[in-house]
């Protein structure tokens, strides 16, 4: 879905004061907050006069654009939710400079910490559902449109809940509720070029009231289906004793190499999969040598859980960096995990990250 690629661009412009606002209220981030201003409207300027053609630029041009000084304010940012990381606005900041920066992972475990936090933030839920369509290569997925859909309960006259719950609301048929939103939208009197755009959209649509029908029974059908991120049905018989437990540890060699309160990430994922967990938890290094559980309960994204029966590789890393993604010098063990059927597994952090 492309033109939800052209429409986060467009709408970086409002993103630049949700970016900036919150940081320009602590006087410690208001550099931070005047330079992600910046940033973010400067990349949406260079993007509109590619409108007609629906380009889109690789994500690698915002990191370069950022520079050191952007870089240093979320490290920043990072260090100080290490000390409070029970700060569901810090997360959701932390969300929105990751996105603003292109680093969609990081953005959908930040604005996930917010959501579990606080299941009321309409911003978490809105940026979560951003970036994980973003990450998905601007496909609008069935988690991503039910996070829209909470934005839009939480926050109904929100303008960004609005545009891509009209998108959601198309994508699955419905029509109807899709022009409802987008003319909602246009009723708050956006700027001309997302004007032009909704005018462009609801057009697609066809005549008023054409499709409802379809859409309410696609909606229906939407909301009454638990699917996996594979799109097969998930019973709670697999989710029930879906439990993976190790024992974490850390081979004698590495003892020396390790840090006091140092984050440890503790994950499940497909094999060789690289996208996010099915299941993670943010410990520090004193759980090593103690039993760590993950669950459903620990699943990151809507759909995206463990089951009984399904073979996932089990890693714990400690992160000197802090961040959830890899870096040289991390220390980390992996295992393979039989869901359902393994016990209790021992888990050796032995290897250092190159």
């Amino acid at each position: 879905m492309n033109t939800f690629l052209v429409i986060a661009a467009v709408m970086a412009a409002i993103a630049a004061g949700a970016v900036a606002l919150p940081l320009l209220r602590d006087r410690h981030s208001r550099l931070l907050g005047a330079l992600l201003a910046v940033l973010v409207i400067g990349l949406a300027a260079g993007l509109y006069p590619l409108w007609s053609n629906w380009n889109w630029h690789p994500p690698a041009q915002a990191d370069a654009a950022a520079g050191p000084d952007v870089a240093a304010m979320v490290a920043k940012l990072e260090k100080r939710l290490q000390d409070q990381p029970n700060d569901p606005e810090g997360w959701s900041m932390l969300g929105r400079s990751y996105l603003t920066l292109n680093r969609l992972d990081d953005a959908i475990v930040a604005y996930d910490h917010a959501h579990q936090l606080d299941s009321k933030n309409a911003d978490a839920a809105m940026g979560l559902g951003e970036a994980m369509s973003l990450r998905a290569g601007g496909d609008i997925t069935a988690p991503a449109a039910q996070l829209f859909e909470e934005a839009l309960a939480l926050a109904p006259g929100n303008p960004k809940a609005l545009l891509y719950g009209g998108f959601a609301a198309a994508v699955r048929g419905d029509r109807t509720l899709a022009r409802t939103r987008w003319q909602a939208l246009k009723d708050l009197h956006p700027p001309p070029q997302i004007a032009q755009m909704l005018d462009a959209r609801i057009a697609e649509l066809g005549p008023a009231g054409d499709g409802s029908a379809a859409g309410s029974a696609a909606n229906a059908a939407t909301a009454g289906t638990n699917a996996s991120s594979s799109g097969t049905s998930t019973s709670a018989e697999d989710l029930s004793g879906a439990v993976v437990t190790v024992n974490i540890t850390i081979a004698p060699a590495l003892k020396s190499r390790l840090v006091s309160e140092a984050p440890l990430f503790v994950f499940a994922r497909e094999p060789g999969s690289q996208g996010p967990p099915l299941a993670a938890k943010r410990l520090t290094s004193a759980a090593v040598g103690s039993q760590v559980q993950l669950s459903p309960a620990d699943s990151m994204l809507p759909g995206r859980v463990l089951v009984k029966g399904r073979q996932v590789s089990i890693t714990a890393r400690v992160s000197f960096s802090g961040r959830p993604v890899q870096s040289a010098g991390d220390l980390y063990g992996e295992l393979s995990y039989d869901v359902g059927r393994d016990g209790v597994r021992n888990l050796v952090i032995d290897r250092v990250a190159e």
